[in-house]
């Protein structure tokens, strides 16, 4: 656990708590001591031009170069579970001639063998020697993922920082022409450029895919879908949740209901994407056909380290090939005994959600694993369409294989239909939520107050792609300040940045009030969703086919006092949403001021890897405005089974695996997360429908 020893208390104020799936927004910090940052420094060293293994600026003693963990075995805790990856290494070792998914069965072996290695190590001193072993000599995406996935559970990680994912492989976001242009100002060096503050500041204009036009109606949802910070929530969210572990004693998977939790995620997930397809004029969106050619094609722009790019597809793509009839037949199968087990389910609460979520993720904690299979990872093969690449005659790993790169294809959206269509036809068996289910005796909303139009606009950001170009071997004599703290990005005698600059989807600032009555005093939580109001035709959609489509932007808990009550919150101060990520160059900056002054080196959540970027909070609308519906709900607080934030501590972890992260017990998606039959149950005093037309704002004209 966290000691005082590695993190000094600050305690400033706490604004917000916990709700669904992110973490509280705790204007509440901590500062680093000095053993903190000497950890957080190797952190940043590890991660830095990842593909090479001969340009670290610290002197690191012999033993980290002679190190083989599998001649130390006393160095860890559970040996009998790391024997099997010195086995798999020492006869088939893993490296970056390959490219790696940990959704090859094969490489599933590494990933977990590799996090255990680093989990299990006794302490800080062999954590280190094993981590750097890793490497050197480790597949660098197998290093990257085993590396995070492990000091997101040690104890002795908690509140380091780790550089957002897209800066540390930059190849998984950034397409191939601007990491082109990274390497070209490398090459020359740095020609014409001016350096500010002795450093060398190169700023690339980094362009979707679809710069040079469509090649169909959803590429113009690229700067939604090819978004980095929203692309690097989900790679996140799967990490903390990896499908192949439950978890160990003190971070129990299953406790935060795990499969339920996948479920929501994704299916809010589809709720987003459908909101901004209404922005472009485009319907629902459609369900995956295993046996019919997609609609869709996709161009991925992207190409990996070693050059290869990864595949695209052109319209109307068949995938019922020769190649995947075997794994059509596993669908066929695992998606009958799923369907009958459902339709033998006689249970009605989140106990069975969660079960269903874990068969259909075809995770560690499903009832069977192997009669259920992975639908999830299955889905994946079909779609992954890639050509042989090495000696297992496994196919290259495109875009669906890397939970980085998922979300970059519009087909994941439709895939991912089609497997919450099971969630759906579980809660068709449920019974259906009355007006008693929805009410709150006693409390009443009066009104809403909030601005009728709200504002979206695209604006410049910039993230630190340094790593994508190779740099020198060490230099034995320098001025240079970052360079002599332990930064490689390097040349000529000067540090350099490289930044690529996108168009970012964000909005403008707002806020609501609620005018609560209620007949006492008691504890109750406020939820707020965003939905469709028209199709994409102008026709209202009725709430009897439109509930699937609302996304939830808050949930917390509130105390009302008999009488009038005045709830008030503004967007910036919502739960899970969380900052634009401080770039790497910038976090080295801040270590170092930190190590060399008395500069505080803050540890909060206000970037916390659990959260959703917040400039993803609203569709991006219309010039003219776009109508979309808020929906306001007060309901009685119903306590978890595990008081929120017990086990951990919320100012530096997300609390994975503790079962206290959330803060209520109701189901996810509450009230939504049941057909609506009868859209007048909910006409309730404790809803709210509020209309509100969202602009967007032309950069050019800078007009909405």
């Amino acid at each position: 656990m966290i000691t005082m020893k590695s993190i000094t208390a600050v305690v400033v104020l706490t604004l917000a708590l916990l709700a669904l799936g992110g973490h509280g927004k705790h204007i509440e910090f901590k500062v680093a001591d000095k053993d903190f940052l000497v950890k957080q420094k190797f952190v940043f060293e590890m991660l830095q031009h990842i593909y090479q293994d001969d340009v670290f600026v610290t002197k690191f003693d012999t033993s980290f170069y002679e190190y083989k963990p599998w001649e130390h075995v006393s160095d860890y805790h559970h040996v009998e579970k790391v024997q099997h990856f010195f086995e798999l290494w020492q006869h088939h070792p893993i490296h970056d001639d390959q490219v790696w998914t940990v959704m090859y069965d094969l490489h599933e072996e590494y990933a977990v063998g590799l996090v255990r290695l680093f989990y299990f190590a006794k302490n800080w001193e062999t954590f280190q020697h094993v981590v750097f072993w890793a490497r050197q000599h480790v597949n660098k995406q197998l290093f990257v993922y085993a590396f995070t996935v492990a000091s997101l559970f040690r104890d002795d990680m908690q509140g380091i920082v780790f550089p957002a994912q897209y800066e540390i492989h930059p190849w998984s976001f950034f397409d191939g022409q601007t990491l082109e242009m990274a390497e070209h100002y490398k090459m020359h060096g740095f020609h014409h450029v001016k350096q500010l503050n002795n450093v060398y500041n190169i700023v690339l204009k980094s362009n979707y895919t679809n710069v040079h036009g469509d090649m169909n109606y959803e590429h113009g949802l690229a700067y939604f879908l090819e978004d980095i910070g929203f692309n690097s929530f989900y790679y996140y969210f799967n990490l903390d949740y990896p499908f192949w572990t439950k978890g160990d004693e003190v971070h129990m998977l299953n406790k935060d209901r795990r499969g339920e939790l996948y479920l929501y995620v994704h299916w809010q997930l589809l709720a987003r994407y459908y909101l901004e397809r209404l922005s472009n004029d485009l319907g629902e969106v459609p369900t995956f056909n295993m046996y019919e050619p997609v609609h869709s094609g996709f161009y991925s722009g992207l190409r990996d380290y070693n050059g290869v790019p990864y595949p695209s597809r052109s319209n109307y793509y068949n995938f019922y090939t020769p190649e995947n009839l075997e794994y059509v037949k596993d669908v066929e199968i695992y998606t009958h005994r799923i369907m009958d087990w459902i339709h033998k389910n006689t249970k009605h609460d989140v106990d069975v959600v969660n079960v269903l979520g874990n068969m259909i993720q075809g995770n560690v904690d499903s009832i069977d694993k192997q009669f259920y299979g992975s639908l999830d990872k299955i889905y994946r093969y079909i779609v992954n369409e890639g050509y042989p690449y090495n000696e297992y005659h496994e196919t290259y790993p495109g875009t669906f294989m890397h939970y980085d790169t998922s979300i970059r294809d519009p087909l994941f959206f439709e895939v991912y239909k089609n497997l919450l269509s099971h969630y759906w036809h579980l809660m068709e068996t449920f019974p259906e939520y009355t007006k008693v289910d929805y009410g709150f005796e006693g409390v009443k909303i009066d009104a809403v107050h909030m601005p009728e139009s709200l504002t979206t606009y695209f604006e410049y950001f910039d993230a630190d792609i340094s790593n994508a170009v190779n740099v020198e071997h060490t230099v034995e004599s320098t001025t240079d300040v970052h360079y002599k703290f332990g930064r490689n990005s390097f040349y000529n005698g000067s540090s350099f940045v490289i930044k690529a600059r996108q168009h970012r989807l964000n909005h403008k600032p707002f806020e609501f009030t609620l005018d609560i009555t209620a007949d006492k005093a008691q504890t109750a939580v406020v939820k707020v969703f965003i939905g469709p109001k028209y199709d994409e035709f102008g026709h209202v959609i009725p709430l009897e086919h439109n509930y699937q489509n609302f996304f939830e932007l808050e949930h917390f808990k509130v105390q009302l006092e008999a009488g009038v009550n005045h709830i008030k919150r503004a967007s910036g101060d919502f739960s899970f949403w969380v900052n634009d990520r401080t770039t790497y160059f910038e976090l080295y900056q801040k270590l170092m001021d930190a190590t060399n002054s008395d500069y505080k080196f803050k540890l909060d959540q206000s970037e916390t890897h659990c959260g959703v970027p917040n400039r993803m909070m609203l569709p991006k609308g219309k010039k003219g405005g776009q109508v979309y519906q808020f929906f306001y709900m007060v309901y009685p607080y119903h306590e978890p089974t595990v008081a929120q934030y017990t086990g951990y501590d919320p100012i530096v972890s997300c609390g994975i695996g503790h079962g206290s992260r959330y803060v209520d017990a109701l189901p996810f998606g509450f009230p939504f997360n049941r057909p609506v039959k009868h859209d007048y149950y909910f006409d309730v005093d404790n809803f709210k429908f509020f209309d509100v037309k969202i602009f967007h704002r032309d950069e050019h004209t800078n007009v909405v």
